[in-house]
Parts: C-alpha cells; sequence; structure tokens
C-alpha cells in the first residue's frame, strides 16, 4: 500500500483552502486598513516588475486556483501548478530577505502568503512523492521531480531578484 494511500480527496481540498488563503490575504494587501502594522506600510513601497504587490498576488493565486481545477483536465497542467507554487516560493524567499534585511521588520499578510505558498508546495511534494514513479500515474521518478522544483524556486528566486524593486 503506497504512502498517504486514500488521502487524494483530503489533499485537494487542502490544496483549495491553501490557495484560496493566498487569494484572500492578497485580496486583504489591496486593501490598506486591514493592516496597520508599520512593516506592511513599508512593503508597500516595493513592486514587481512594476506592479504593487497585492495585485501581482491577486493575479498569481487566481492563476493558481484556475492550474488547480485544470490540473486534471489538461495533461501537463499539472506541472504547470508545480512550476507556478514552486516558483512562488522561491520568489518568497527574496520577499522575506527583504523584509528582514531592508525593511527590518515583518509584514504579518505577506508572512501569511509565504506560509499558504509553503502549505501548499508540502501538499504538493506529498502527492508526488506518493505517486512517484508508479506506472499507471505515468510521473516521473522522485529525483527528476526535486531537480523540478529545486529549478522552479531557482527561477522564482531569481525573477524576483530582478523584478522586486522599491518606488523612489
Amino acid at each position: 500500500m503506497p504512502l498517504f494511500a486514500g488521502y487524494n480527496r483530503t489533499i485537494s481540498i487542502l490544496l483549495w483552502i491553501t490557495v484560496s488563503a493566498g487569494l484572500a490575504v492578497s485580496t486583504f494587501t489591496v486593501i490598506e486598513e486591514m493592516c496597520l502594522a508599520t512593516a506592511c506600510r513599508d512593503t508597500a513601497i516595493f513592486t514587481i516588475f512594476g506592479v504593487g504587490m497585492g495585485w501581482f498576488g491577486i493575479a498569481y493565486f487566481i492563476l493558481i486556483l484556475m492550474s488547480l481545477w485544470l490540473r486534471n483536465k489538461i495533461y501537463g497542467m499539472d506541472w504547470g501548478l508545480n512550476a507556478l507554487v514552486f516558483a512562488g516560493i522561491g520568489a518568497e524567499l527574496r520577499l522575506l530577505w527583504i523584509q528582514k534585511y531592508i525593511i527590518g521588520s515583518w509584514c504579518p499578510l505577506c508572512v501569511t502568503i509565504c506560509c499558504t505558498l509553503l502549505v501548499t508546495g508540502i501538499l504538493l511534494m506529498i502527492e508526488k512523492v506518493r505517486t512517484a514513479g508508479s506506472i499507471q500515474s505515468n510521473r516521473k521518478s522522485l529525483p527528476v521531480v526535486t531537480a523540478y522544483v529545486v529549478a522552479c524556486m531557482a527561477t522564482g528566486f531569481l525573477i524576483a531578484l530582478v523584478g522586486v524593486k522599491a518606488l523612489t
């Protein structure tokens, strides 16, 4: 019996919940009154390729929700979903670094978004590990999945490194 057998539905529900939570918190970041912490106001001066972080987050989480919905309907969409999530985790590493070393304090909403992405990534990895190498699912082996995840995270980190700038 495979590891985590019988948990497909539970993992799917948890994925929907975590991604929806990320969308909700991203929406809260656009509504300035939602967070009165100084760190929230300080992070609001940062953009990614000129787009406000809140608006970018809303579009990003909508794209993840669409990918989540289509992942079993369109061939290869599950890999696209993984790319979006793990690139987001890589970008979040850069954004957390900015909060720690440039801003000097933590935005509770931003950290919550990071946590939702991290939990989403863990759930996706549980799915991949559970089905890695199975002939029925036509999935790639675990080393290929791991390399893909690391590459996506590195790509997300580099995109954030290049694209995230403070408004002057």
